[in-house]
């Protein structure tokens, strides 16, 4: 389709998403003009909130960077993300094709269904292929489900990230930080109870939601435990390769925090653990 086939009037516009296969939007100077009702009932936003919206606000922050370069693509290819809604986590997928250097149409796919079947398997789109652990949109989403159901029971979260992986595999390579990634995984998995949930939630980094009632000291004990526990060697090609870890752990009480609250502060961790001084706890307040 070339520029000057792509309709400006909204009579046009709904005329033209009207004929779309697929929920669909258009989407101008990066923000929504149209939409048909098929992606309104996709999205679960209602037709005067989603137009007129920026486009990228509507997915959680740290995976709109390809999309946002799709639609600066003046390119006609069509281009396909798995991204997360911003409200609730919904997992959908997005194909997108530069119409003009300003317009862009937008089809949006439900995959819920297939996220369901990746969870229930241990599928790519809820677990991390190296560690075969639930990734980090996997956990946010049960993580999302805890604070958002009426009678949760308090839990605790406990972020743990490996130090200084990034120089060790400048060092040695990618394979033997995936070894020690996994190792770590393993080590981490096999001194928890069951209904503890552990996720890899960055490249170095994991994180666990567990059930619990304890208070700050015994929270403290439980992540010095665990960091002594998992830091020693692993034995990689015939060598034997040393890291420490740095523990954050904190308890989600009865008042529960936003997600975007405990992401920041999850985000704040992870700054002082790569700035800081290496191989240590400390306790986060939500």
């Amino acid at each position: 389709m070339t520029a000057e086939r792509v309709p400006t009037d909204p009579d046009q516009l709904a005329d033209f998403l009207a004929i779309q296969p697929s929920p669909s939007l258009v989407v101008r100077d990066g923000a929504v003009t149209a939409a048909n009702q098929e992606a309104i009932e996709v999205l679960g936003i209602p037709s005067g909130r989603l137009i007129g919206a920026p486009f990228l606000e509507l997915f959680i922050p740290e995976l709109v960077e390809p999309v946002a370069e799709a639609l600066a693509d003046t390119l006609p290819l069509l281009r396909r993300f798995r991204v997360r809604l911003n409200r609730g986590l919904a997992p959908i997928e997005l194909s997108i094709r530069s119409l003009d250097g300003e317009t862009a149409l937008v089809g949006v796919r439900d995959v819920a269904f297939e996220h369901e079947l990746s969870a229930a398997g241990g599928g790519s789109l809820t677990h991390d292929p190296v560690t075969a652990l639930p990734n980090r949109f996997h956990l946010l989403e049960r993580l999302n489900s805890h604070l958002t159901a009426p009678n949760a029971q308090p839990v605790a979260l406990l972020g743990l990230w490996i130090d200084d992986l990034a120089t060790l595999e400048a060092d040695r390579g990618p394979r033997v930080t995936q070894r020690v990634v996994r190792q770590v995984g393993e080590r981490i998995h096999g001194r928890l109870r069951g209904p503890d949930l552990l996720g890899r939630y960055d490249d170095d980094a994991f994180l666990v939601i567990m059930a619990s009632g304890m208070d700050a000291d015994q929270l403290t004990a439980v992540a010095d435990r665990l960091r002594n526990e998992i830091a020693f060697p692993v034995e990689v090609e015939g060598g034997l390769v040393s890291f420490t870890a740095s523990v954050a752990v904190g308890a989600l009480g009865r008042q529960r925090p936003s997600l975007e609250r405990i992401l920041a502060r999850l985000s704040a961790a992870a700054d002082r653990a790569t700035t800081s001084t290496s191989n240590r706890t400390e306790i986060l307040s939500f």
